[in-house]
């Protein structure tokens, strides 16, 4: 991510079930730097909703997550928790339209 963030869109019938995720490079991420722990949250929440499934895989400067279900027509944010191996805590959505194929 950089300095200047912007929430990533995307869509996703409710029964598709992928891998979702951000990259992490300089200013966030200087070299020899890596995100050491990754905390995923879905927001709203409840029955029928997105839902995560297990936890968020780590790469060095990427974090991504595993997401399922949701209701047609709802929208969701994705959010992310990210700290790195100097400490500095990132705090990253992803927007995530449920929305039936046609």
């Amino acid at each position: 991510m950089s300095a200047t963030r912007k929430v990533p869109t995307l869509q996703k019938a409710p029964a598709e079930q992928f891998a979702i995720g951000l990259k992490y490079e300089s200013p966030d991420l200087d070299e020899g730097q890596r995100i050491v722990s990754c905390t995923v949250s879905i927001s709203p929440s409840g029955a029928g909703a997105l839902e995560v499934d297990g936890g968020p895989v780590i790469e060095t400067d990427i974090v991504s997550q595993m997401i399922k279900g949701g209701t047609h027509g709802e929208d969701y944010y994705v959010k992310f928790l990210s700290v790195t191996s100097i400490g500095h805590i990132y705090e990253d959505s992803i927007f995530v339209r449920v929305r039936n194929i046609e």
